[in-house]
């Protein structure tokens, strides 16, 4: 006779326990084949709970690696590893000399920027003040030249023509001279001689002559004085060209500087920020320290690491058999250093691994309800896991199940006798077993205690007080 025993609080039944009962008393032989007693319950119909029970490990939930957000100079660390902080504690301190010198060299900063792109639009407005005035003053300059070159080709025709008209009448007075030169004493010869000289005279200073040579002097510098201030305003056309803000130009001056002034309110926001030290998030532990008092560091650098006390995980690896009965939102109570939480599983994993016991199973979370500061991030917990919650089915005490070779029965008592009943076992609660065939719900059942039972054997029945 076998009795099924209870591994552990909440484990289900495992058929083939131990062998019939270690001590076996014999049962003293009274005359007249006295009844034994035994202790009897009574099979009843109601709810019971299915539960597992596994071992775990207490972690957070909720961690966070803080990095330096400034270029700065580590002054004071509040804390230390293992240290519990509260939401909004200051963690780290800045150094505040080297903040204050950082907030006036941004100061700086966004004063030298500023200046720059004022100074890049003055300049490109005075470029284009100059390149407005060389392109205008071209415009009038070429017109210029091109009245003054037709000036000077007009009035060098006027010469021409006077000096031809000149050397004409010169010509004329010679061959009249030469006819008249065989009377060299009249008074006609000699007016002749002296109209000559006269024209002579004529072609080199006459007065409307020299007067259009010095208008043709006159137009030619101011041709000259044209040509080269044309020149000069190419010059400063070209080189103002350069400097001249276009449009798209000026959108990028714009766009750099609402950069810089953004970079500039930004950098400054932090080093204010900073003042305040680098402050918790959450309440929790601290775990790394990675800051070293007086080291400069720069931005990204880690400094410190905490992990909440409040936000709390069970983490555990679950055989591949009590998985089955496991789904997200079941409840769990959780003991962690002989205290009781509640809580309830969070995550299943989905993928099947390997324990380092070579147990293949599922890792899963429980998350707690209500952590308190009693609770040591890495401590070991046991969970007990309801997986199911039936109503009206019949149950009987483990106790009084016992396993053989043609599977599990109870003794029911029946007339103060013994009678073999073979049941089918299904769920187990904590105390309790539900039996889904060979029981109504209403039989007595006896205990499987020190004295052997026998089909037959007449007893006494004494019934125990059922555990809830």
């Amino acid at each position: 006779m076998k009795r099924l025993s209870k591994l552990s609080k909440k484990k289900k039944i495992i058929a083939g326990v131990a062998l019939a009962l270690a001590v076996v008393i014999l049962v003293p032989v009274i005359k007249g084949n006295a009844a034994v007693k035994v202790e009897a319950v009574k099979a009843t119909r109601g709810e019971l709970e299915r539960s597992i029970e596994i071992n775990g490990t207490v972690k957070t939930n909720e961690s966070k690696t803080y990095y330096a957000q400034i270029d700065g100079q580590v002054g004071h660390i509040v804390t230390s590893v293992g240290e519990t902080v509260n939401a909004g504690d200051v963690l780290i301190e800045w150094d505040s000399e080297k903040l204050d010198y950082d907030i006036q060299m941004a100061d700086y900063s966004a004063q030298s920027e500023l200046g720059s792109y004022n100074n890049s639009i003055q300049n490109g407005g005075k470029m284009a003040g100059l390149y407005s005035e060389a392109n205008t003053n071209l415009k009038v300059l070429d017109q210029q030249i091109t009245d003054t070159s037709a000036a000077i080709t007009a009035i060098e025709k006027q010469i021409e023509d006077k000096k031809a008209g000149l050397a004409a009448e010169g010509a004329n007075l010679q061959i009249s001279l030469i006819d008249w030169a065989d009377k060299p004493d009249s008074e006609e010869y000699e007016n002749l001689q002296k109209l000559v000289q006269s024209n002579i005279y004529e072609q080199q200073y006459n007065s409307d002559l020299v007067a259009m040579q010095d208008e043709l002097n006159r137009l030619n510098k101011q041709l000259a004085a044209c040509k080269e201030y044309k020149a000069e305003m190419s010059g400063q056309k070209s080189s103002s060209y350069t400097g001249v803000l276009t449009s798209g130009a000026k959108e990028q001056l714009e766009a750099q500087k609402a950069s810089s002034e953004l970079k500039s309110e930004k950098l400054k926001q932090k080093l204010e920020a900073a003042k305040g030290g680098v402050k918790a998030d959450f309440s929790g532990v601290v775990t790394r320290v990675s800051a070293v008092e007086g080291s400069s560091v720069g931005v990204g650098a880690e400094l410190i690491k905490i992990d909440s006390n409040t936000n709390i995980i069970i983490t555990s690896h679950v055989n591949k058999y009590d998985i089955e009965h496991m789904e997200e939102g079941q409840q769990a109570t959780v003991t962690i250093k002989g205290k009781e939480y509640t809580g309830k599983i969070s995550k299943l994993s989905k993928v099947v691994t390997v324990d380092d016991k070579g147990v293949a199973g599922n890792d899963i979370e429980i998350v707690l309800d209500a952590p308190d500061s009693d609770i040591i991030l890495g401590a070991d917990a046991k969970a007990n896991i309801i997986t199911a919650k039936m109503d009206n089915v019949v149950q009987v005490p483990m106790e009084t199940i016992i396993s053989g070779t043609e599977g599990e029965y109870v003794y029911v008592i029946e007339n103060n006798a013994l009678v073999k009943r073979p049941v089918k076992v299904g769920a187990s609660g904590e105390y309790m077993v539900e039996i889904t065939e060979g029981l109504n719900g209403d039989e007595q059942i006896a205990i499987v205690g020190e004295t052997e039972l026998t089909e037959g054997m007449e007893v006494t029945a004494q019934e125990k007080e059922q555990t809830e």
